[in-house]
This record gives C-alpha cells, sequence and structure tokens, in this order.
C-alpha cells in the first residue's frame, strides 16, 4: 500500500483472521436485524418493489427484457437477484423480495469494512461500515426497496477489489483484481443509471490510485477501465439514456433550495425525522430530551467528520489511501448536491432519496481525519465521534419506520401481513372477478400479493408491463379497486364513480375489505 510520507499503518496485519471474520459477522448480522420491521412486514411493500418480483417470475418464465419494466435507466440486476433467493430459500415471495435487497445491503456493509480496513483500525473500520449498515430513512429505504441497492453494492465491490489490487505486489494479481474492480462498477452503472452521480468520485479516486506508488500502475488503469468496458455492454445494448449535462441549471435553484434546506437534508441526516404509518403519509416526528441531545451529539460528529477528513484530505499529513478515498467520497457528495440542487428532478420530500450519496460517502470522507486521530494517540477520541454519529444515524432510522413499530419495538400490521388483501382477493374470485383497475401505487403491489392470479393494471400513473393491460380488456368481468391513503388518486373513494354508475344504469357491487373497497362490475 502507498502510504506517501507516512510509512506506519493502523491497517490490517494485525488483525488475526479470525477477529476480522468475527466482526464482519457481527456486521452482516447487524444489517439483517435492524430491518426486522421489514421481513415482518414484508407484504407492505410498494408497488415500484412489487415489479421487481413480478419481473423475477417472469424471468424465470423465459421472459426476457435487458431493462426493469417500465424504464430506461435500470437493468435487471434486482430481479435476478430475486430470481435467486428464491431459488435458493424456501421462503415466501415477499420475504424473499425483501431478502433479495437487503442481502445485497449486506454485501455493500462487507466491501466498505474491507475498504476501511486499509487504513483504519478494525474497530474503526468496523464502525464506518456501520454508519451505513444503520442509516436514516432516505438510505434504509433503498436498502429494502429491491430496486436500487445492488448497483451501489457493485460500486462498493469495485471500490473494494481495487483496494486488494493496490495492496498486492503481484502483477498478475493486481491486474485481474483492476479488471473485475471495473468490471463491477461497469454492471453497477448498467443496474441503475443513478451510479452517474458516483462517476466523477471514482475518476478522482482512479488518479490517486494510479498514481499512489512511485511507478504509476498503467497496466493496472487499463485492466480497470477495460473491465469496465465490458461491464457496460448490457448498458449499451438496452440503450439506456442517461441524464444530460444540459439539465444542469441555475433556473430550479429558487424552487429547491428551500426544499433541500428544510426538508430533504434534515430528512437525509436525521435532523428531522419523517416516520409513516401508511406508508404514504410522512408527518414530522420532534425529538425531545435525550433524543433531541443524540441529534444535536449526532449531527455535530457528522458535521466535524465530514469537514476535518475534507480538509486534511488536502494536506500531506494522512495516509494516501485514506486521502484518494475521501476524495472519492467527496465527489460523491458534491455531485449528488449539486445534481439535487441544478436539475428539475427534486419535487418533494422523497427527493432526498438523490442525496443518498451523501451518507455512502460519510465513512471515506472521514477517514483521513480517523487515520490522523489514531497516528496521534486520539483513538479513544476517533471511536466517540463515530460512535455518536453511528448511534444516531441507528436511532434516526429505526424511528423511521413508523407504523411497523409499537413501543419502539418492530409489530406486525394488517397492511403488513397481508391479511386484508387475501381476504379481497377471495372475495372477487368468488364473484367471478377476472382483472382489476385501480390507482399505480395499489395496482402492481396486489397483482403480486395475489401471485398474479388476478392481474391489477393501473388506470392511472407508470404502465410498466403492457400484457396485464390487454388482459383487463379481455376480462368477462372486472373491477375497481380504492384506497383511502393515497394522496390526490381518484381511486381513493368509490362515491363519485358509484354516482357516475348509478346516472349511466350500470350495474355494480360493493365490497369493503379492510381499508379497500371494490367496485365489481358486470
Amino acid at each position: 500500500m502507498g502510504t506517501g510520507n507516512l510509512a506506519v499503518t493502523p491497517g490490517p496485519a494485525a488483525d488475526s483472521p479470525r477477529r476480522v471474520l468475527a466482526t464482519g459477522a457481527l456486521l452482516a448480522l447487524g444489517t439483517l436485524l435492524f430491518r426486522l420491521p421489514v421481513f415482518l412486514n414484508a407484504e407492505a411493500l410498494d408497488s415500484d418493489i412489487a415489479v421487481v418480483g413480478l419481473q423475477a417470475w417472469h424471468l424465470a418464465r423465459g421472459e426476457f427484457s435487458p431493462l426493469l419494466w417500465g424504464t430506461n435507466y435500470q437493468g435487471i440486476t434486482a430481479p435476478l437477484a430475486v430470481l435467486l433467493v428464491e431459488t435458493l430459500l424456501p421462503v415466501r415471495p415477499s420475504l424473499a423480495l425483501a431478502l433479495s435487497s437487503v442481502l445485497g445491503h449486506v454485501v455493500l456493509v462487507l466491501a466498505l469494512f474491507g475498504v476501511l480496513r486499509r487504513v483504519l483500525p478494525l474497530p474503526l473500520a468496523a464502525l464506518g461500515a456501520g454508519s451505513v449498515a444503520v442509516c436514516p430513512e432516505p438510505l434504509n429505504f433503498l436498502t429494502y426497496s429491491a430496486f436500487r441497492i445492488w448497483a451501489f453494492t457493485l460500486v462498493f465491490l469495485g471500490l473494494y477489489l481495487a483496494e486488494r489490487a493496490a495492496g498486492t505486489a503481484r502483477p498478475w494479481r493486481r491486474l485481474l483484481l483492476a479488471a473485475l474492480a471495473g468490471l463491477a462498477v461497469g454492471l453497477g452503472y448498467y443496474s441503475d443509471l443513478f451510479v452517474l452521480q458516483l462517476l466523477p468520485g471514482l475518476v478522482l479516486y482512479l488518479l490517486w490510485w494510479t498514481w499512489g506508488v512511485a511507478r504509476p500502475r498503467w497496466l493496472a488503469l487499463g485492466a480497470a477501465l477495460a473491465g469496465y468496458g465490458v461491464g457496460s455492454i448490457p448498458r449499451l445494448l438496452a440503450a439506456m439514456q442517461p441524464p444530460q449535462l444540459s439539465e444542469l441549471t441555475t433556473a430550479h435553484l429558487p424552487r429547491v433550495w428551500p426544499l433541500f434546506w428544510e426538508k430533504c437534508l434534515p430528512y437525509l441526516t436525521g435532523a428531522k425525522l419523517f416516520a409513516s404509518a401508511t406508508g404514504f403519509d410522512r408527518p414530522e416526528l420532534r425529538p425531545e430530551g435525550l433524543a433531541l441531545l443524540l441529534v444535536v451529539l449526532g449531527l455535530g460528529a457528522f458535521l466535524l467528520l465530514v469537514l476535518g477528513g475534507g480538509v486534511i484530505a488536502l494536506l500531506p499529513v494522512a495516509d494516501r489511501t485514506a486521502r484518494r478515498l475521501a476524495w472519492c467520497g467527496a465527489g460523491w457528495m458534491g455531485v449528488s448536491i449539486i445534481g439535487f440542487l441544478f436539475t428539475h428532478r427534486a419535487m418533494d420530500l422523497m427527493s432526498a432519496r438523490y442525496l443518498v450519496p451523501v451518507l455512502l460517502g460519510f465513512p471515506l470522507v472521514a477517514a483521513p481525519v480517523l487515520d490522523r486521530l489514531v497516528r496521534t494517540g486520539r483513538t479513544k477520541l476517533a471511536v466517540v465521534l463515530l460512535g455518536v454519529g453511528v448511534a444516531h444515524f441507528g436511532v434516526a432510522g429505526w424511528l423511521g419506520y413508523g407504523g411497523w413499530l409499537e413501543g419502539g419495538l418492530p409489530t406486525v400490521t394488517r397492511y403488513g401481513s397481508g391479511e386484508d388483501e387475501r381476504a379481497l382477493l377471495a372475495a372477487l374470485q368468488a364473484r367471478g372477478v377476472e382483472a382489476a383497475t385501480g390507482d399505480y401505487w395499489v395496482a402492481y403491489r396486489l397483482t403480486y400479493l395475489w401471485r398474479e392470479q388476478l392481474v391489477v393494471p393501473p388506470s392511472s400513473g407508470v404502465e410498466r408491463y403492457r400484457p396485464y393491460r390487454q388482459r383487463l380488456a379481455s376480462a368477462r368481468r372486472t373491477a375497481l379497486i380504492f384506497f383511502p391513503h393515497i394522496p390526490g388518486s381518484p381511486f381513493r373513494v368509490p362515491e363519485p364513480w358509484e354516482a357516475r354508475f348509478r346516472r349511466e344504469g350500470r350495474r355494480f357491487e360493493r365490497l369493503t375489505m379492510g381499508p379497500y373497497t371494490a367496485l365489481v362490475l358486470d
């Protein structure tokens, strides 16, 4: 490992393999346990998530598409992961869907742990990875939402493989690992064009990586670029359409800045908590007492580590590896914020998801200041600073589960158990209904939970799979499904539709199951 003008490193040499494996196992277990509310309420998936599971079934039947249904910016990595988990694990489909995503996050956390071990003692490397293992809701949602996390995971695998390449003295091994690193990043970009936000940081990392030793790693750089080219083939064949630089304009700033500063950035960092009880509304939770104290301390630690790491990364007073990681993480943070502020994509509170590279880059940016504290004998201070930040992130993420908690502990909700949905399916089938329709956020979720026994293409919203519409058109008996919790939807309440059908003289039957109302049409 290149260390510049610092010859001593606190890296992995002193750690026994058994201790490293035990720490990694604890990180993996903690990552899984933190998602226990998700596993208990696996049926509460939304339609975006359900589409991934539906496409996995169609892939298993030989129905291939290089793109995730209804998108031109996501590949099929996530459906393939679901298919693999469903094949290997004897669990119900909705749980397999959640597991396929969370297991991807476990791999991401372990890859980050491996990267940080290059420059930090084992406890600090574990805490740094822990800041992503437990995290505020904007990132936490992506860890179990099935459609995005594997793109980030592949990028972190690429980063880990690049660091392994930097640490080996064997030329052939360095070339192989560098090629695999590039391949992983290329496949990550194919998995989701969101990775475009991470590419500038990776370029900064590669510049440091290439000139990090006495002899530049030209051959290894070439291998990495070749691997990236191979990994890019699926993206090119799928004709994916990345955002253009022309999208950047100051015209959006007056609208976006208040959203960024007052809602999305505080939501991202846990300064403000917005917890859902229904999956649609997100009222603000105001911390009090000790919870408020933890928010203040956690945010203070976060800011100190980010600012301190950013400054030290500019100075030759820390390990070169830590500095190149910080430049990578800083690139992620900066591009993410610029993209948020100067494009049209940020629309509401949930647009905080576009800022998640800030959280992903945090442990990388913090690496130089943590390394410096260790080298100057202040390891305990480093542990406290990082530990307080991780505790704050963990509490914010846990409270973000909202209605999936009762008294602070995970609970199974009716919506999360799918009980009402099963009863509704039985009632509709008993009346000879062959297909139904409703709002997008109900449609694909019910189609998935009902295992396509009765398909529900959306009447409003994005059309993700056209053959469902064809089945609706050919059905002899259909139904309209209403759900009251979807803001602004024409399918919240049935009364306007009932009045219209009465005027038209059209016969219908009204059914109610839990929060759902269905109008069965002749």
